[in-house]
């Protein structure tokens, strides 16, 4: 029984491919093309019955309803017309706006936009046809859900039951993708349920699809979940983002003029045990300039050179990763810092030709009033001072870097470090107990700013338009102070703030160098690396970075010992941790306990190890490879010690003396003699007959032995005898012996030239008169016991 006869269909290229065999058992098949699926498969059906009862195919232009259509000549563009649904008004709405106008940035298109698909269209679009449904109510219920307060007896949420779903056999069964669409969560989500047995009735059907019953949907949309409300202030956004979405269907003729559905509607606060950041109930207050002090201990130069720009100069985070080394000018005693751009992560803006790019840095600030110049108090300005020194200055030329970025970057050069910081600052407040948990507010490198304003707001003799434009604001709300109030030319009024600065730290802390023992760790593709030494020693001659312990023994991390005792920093964690060098427990800034060694048990260590031999430094000073030095010391039955941790040979002075002696003895018997394989090589025999020829006393057995237990015969007697065969395999009566000067060249390891040139200069004889260039036995026998190169 032959294969059923079938035809094929495909789609392609936005049409439709029927192919059938032309006639039956042919291998010639007849393809035709259709715009309609339908007339495709009607066509595909009649054709294999034409060729079942071997009749012609039909003609396919009678099932042809749909054709493709001329191209028309372009119409005149038409305004877009705007759909009614609440989804695509807003989709219109953030275009023209956002992409049109351009009334906000890249970054605020895109919280709007999260706003729009995370919160308001799904919630509006299954409950409304078009936006003139949405009413009062809908919006009130709205801002409770975005606060985890849903009414009690309030609409319940609604199922989405797209089109594209079916019910296997009027069962109510949907498949898990159809699940998560009709819950509208993530297919994810569904299958988690599904595995954690919480969808009542669904089972895996015999093709291997899981099937839920329609009422195990409300097992989802029923569930208690993590704390969802949101901040009053991301509330209150969305509801102006939705009133925005409203009033611009209104200007489209899309809504009632004269009715706002959010009329008399605020920003509700999300309940404490259903808020994703539940406020702690805390009285907000600002963090002094001691316990900043405090927190600097715990930070390493470059994160303490960033705390400081904050809490003195009352710099955003962006602002304070924003400042180059070029927008600080030293005046002598005080200084002037410009504030104009923004840095530390990565930003979304728009590229001269209106493109959306990630950059590094912004040369623009949070708003126009933020870009100012600052008078930078002594201080601060002796911290800018040796941050430069170390940070920014070649030390070879001694030119400044005004380019880079004054907060250096660890990993990448001027690029990131606002995460590291703030991971730091917690770490630290943490450590001095003053975080969030601790104090019962919010603890963060912004509470930093509000503190230097606290600080100024609270200082008499400051006046408000000066306390305003210090901290990046407008000199006031009205015309006069947003538009006519112009920074002041010589700085002067800021010259006072500065001064006043610099006078608490002098009363409270002292000074802003803060001594630390965390040492900055650069990432390996950052060039200042290879300059780390330099900054390390020009930080702790400013005092900055301090070693642990006292200034006569102080206590020393892996890194110096390894440095100490010219080892690798692997060998010395080794040694620290499996007691060869004595340590003890010192907690690091972060509180943690770390393996430090006193400096004078590590010179005690240093001066043991140079009274002690190691078998892998003698095996390097002797030319051998260490496993040759270890069957030497097992050979001769050396007692040697191995050290605990990594379990290295020490000799004594007695043991590695009796190596050298076995050393020089080997080298002598290399030197008179040869093994007896190396002998068969060179007189070009077997390995047995040389063998022989040892034991008949042709050649001499050396009583001596190397390692190996091979035996060796003597030189001279190979050279004998090599001179011998050659003399007894070139017999040539009534004329002088001679011997090939390759088959020389081969034998002593000399070059045709070097020989050539021993025979320019008489030491060898060369016979004359034969085919091939010999050399006189005679003259052998003479000169190659003088030599002092071996033969092979």
């Amino acid at each position: 029984m032959g294969r059923p006869l079938t035809g094929s269909l495909r789609s392609y290229q936005g049409l439709w491919w029927v192919s059938v065999p032309e006639v039956r058992g042919s291998s010639r098949r007849r393809h035709e093309s259709f715009v309609a699926e339908a007339d495709a498969r009607s066509w595909l059906a009649q054709a294999v019955a034409a060729v079942r009862q071997g009749s012609p195919l039909p003609d396919p232009n009678r099932f042809r309803t749909k054709t493709r259509t001329s191209r028309k000549a372009p119409a005149q563009p038409q305004p877009s017309r705007i759909q009614p649904d609440i989804a695509s008004v807003a989709r219109a709405w953030m275009n023209a706006a956002y992409e049109d106008l351009r009334r906000g940035g890249p970054e605020r298109a895109e919280r709007v936009r999260r706003i729009v698909e995370g919160y308001l269209v799904p919630w509006f679009a299954p409950r409304t046809t078009t936006i003139t449904d949405v009413s009062y109510l809908m919006a009130h219920e709205w801002l409770l859900r975005l606060v985890g307060r849903d009414r009690p007896g309030g609409p319940a949420k609604v199922l989405v039951w797209p089109a594209s779903m079916s019910i296997n056999g009027g069962d109510g069964e949907l498949g898990l993708a159809e699940v998560a669409e009709a819950a509208g969560v993530s297919l994810p989500t569904v299958r988690r349920r599904w595995r954690a047995g919480q969808l009542p009735g669904a089972y895996r059907d015999h093709t291997g699809r899981v099937r839920v019953p329609v009422a195990a949907v409300a097992a989802i949309t029923t569930k208690s979940r993590a704390p969802v409300g949101l901040s009053q202030g991301y509330v209150a956004d969305a509801l102006w983002v939705l009133r925005r979405i409203l009033a611009f269907a209104r200007a489209n003729g899309l809504f009632p003029p004269g009715f706002d559905p959010t009329e008399g509607l605020d920003a509700p606060l999300a309940d404490k045990a259903v808020a994703r950041n539940a406020p702690r109930g805390g009285q907000t207050r600002p963090l002094t300039l001691g316990e900043c002090a405090g927190l600097a201990s715990h930070l390493h130069p470059v994160h303490q050179l960033a705390l400081w720009i904050q809490r003195i100069m009352g710099l955003r985070i962006s602002e304070a990763f924003g400042i180059a080394v070029g927008d600080v000018v030293d005046l002598g005693d005080t200084g002037l810092l410009g504030v104009q751009g923004q840095g530390g992560r990565t930003f979304t803006v728009r590229d001269d030709h209106g493109q959306i790019v990630a950059v590094p840095y912004k040369p623009t600030l949070k708003t126009a009033a933020g870009s100012r110049v600052l008078v930078v108090p002594p201080k601060l300005m002796e911290l800018f001072r040796v941050a430069i020194e170390a940070f920014h200055t070649d030390p070879d030329t001694g030119d400044i870097d005004t380019t880079a970025r004054l907060v250096p970057g660890l990993q990448t050069p001027n690029r990131s470090g606002q995460h590291a910081y703030r991971h730091a600052f917690e770490e630290a407040a943490t450590a001095e107990q003053i975080s969030s948990d601790h104090l019962g507010f919010s603890v963060s490198t912004h509470l930093l700013r509000k503190s230097c304003a606290t600080d100024l707001a609270w200082t008499a003799g400051i006046e408000d338009a000066v306390r305003r434009r210090f901290m990046g604001h407008r000199a006031g709300e009205d015309v006069f102070g947003r538009i006519y109030t112009l920074d002041h030319p010589d700085v002067a009024p800021l010259a006072k703030v500065a001064e006043i600065l610099d006078h608490n730290i002098a009363i409270t802390i002292g000074g802003l160098m803060t001594p630390t023992v965390r040492r900055v760790h650069w990432g390996t593709a950052n060039p200042t690396l290879v300059r780390a030494d330099h900054i390390d020693a020009t930080l702790a001659a400013a005092g900055w970075l301090v070693e642990p312990g006292n200034a006569d023994d102080p206590m020393c991390d892996a890194q110096r010992v390894a440095a100490e005792l010219d080892i690798y920093p692997t060998t010395a964690r080794r040694w620290m941790t499996d007691g060869t060098i004595p340590t003890v427990a010192v907690p690091d800034a972060t509180g943690v306990p770390r393996r430090h060694a006193r400096l004078s048990d590590v010179w005690q260590v240093r001066d043991r190890l140079a009274g002690q031999i190691l078998l892998p430094d003698l095996a390097q000073d002797l030319g051998l490879r260490y496993h040759e030095a270890y069957n030497m010391l097992r050979r001769l039955g050396v007692e040697a010690e191995q050290r605990p941790g990594n379990h290295e040979y020490q000799l004594t002075h007695e043991a590695a003396d009796a190596l050298r002696v076995e050393h020089q003895r080997i080298q002598a018997l290399h030197r008179r003699s040869m093994k007896l394989a190396a002998a068969a090589r060179a007189l070009k025999v077997a390995l047995s007959t040389a063998a022989l020829m040892s034991r008949t006393g042709q050649l001499g057995v050396d009583p001596e032995t190397d390692s190996s237990g091979a035996r060796f015969v003597t030189r001279a007697s190979v050279q004998e005898c090599w001179l011998d065969r050659q003399v007894r395999t070139r017999p040539r009566a009534g004329a002088e012996p001679g011997v090939p000067i390759a088959e020389v060249a081969r034998f002593t390891g000399q070059t045709t030239g070097a020989l050539a040139e021993l025979v320019r200069t008489g030491v060898l004889e060369e016979v004359l008169g034969r085919r091939c260039r010999q050399l006189s036995v005679r003259s052998l026998l003479a000169w190659i016991p003088t030599r002092t190169h071996n033969p092979l």
